[in-house]
């Protein structure tokens, strides 16, 4: 397996965990609390808390605070029981990053809409 691979598959175990803990904190909340009392709560879309709690995304450090203060928790309590990841992104410098042949651009092209820098 690939460094981007092991990386990538770490990264998902994390989100999963990262994501079950939200929805039991969620769940153990008195009254219990729904998604879409979450997002009245914090302001974050339904949808991205439903994202959050499946692990399909990974959320940025002040939707780590949102939704501690709405759910009355600590960043702490959030992490709970995860562990500190070993793999790190790889450089897409260290030939780990493989783009798809049809993804490829050469390295003549330029982006649509924009013009090579003078000289170049």
């Amino acid at each position: 397996m690939s460094t981007i691979e092991v990386y990538k598959a770490e990264l998902a175990r994390y989100l999963e965990g990262f994501g079950a803990n939200v929805r039991r904190l969620r769940m153990a909340a008195k009254p219990r609390c729904s998604q879409e009392e979450l997002s009245r709560l914090t302001g974050l879309h339904r949808t991205e808390i439903g994202k959050i709690e499946q692990g399909m995304v990974e959320p940025r450090l002040t939707t780590l605070a949102i939704l501690a203060d709405g759910l009355g928790v600590t960043i702490d309590d959030l992490l709970a029981g995860l562990w500190v990841p070993i793999e790190r992104k790889p450089s897409p410098h260290d030939g780990s990053w493989k783009l798809e042949p049809e993804r490829a651009v050469s390295s003549n092209a330029s982006a649509p809409g924009r013009q090579p820098a003078a000289g170049l």
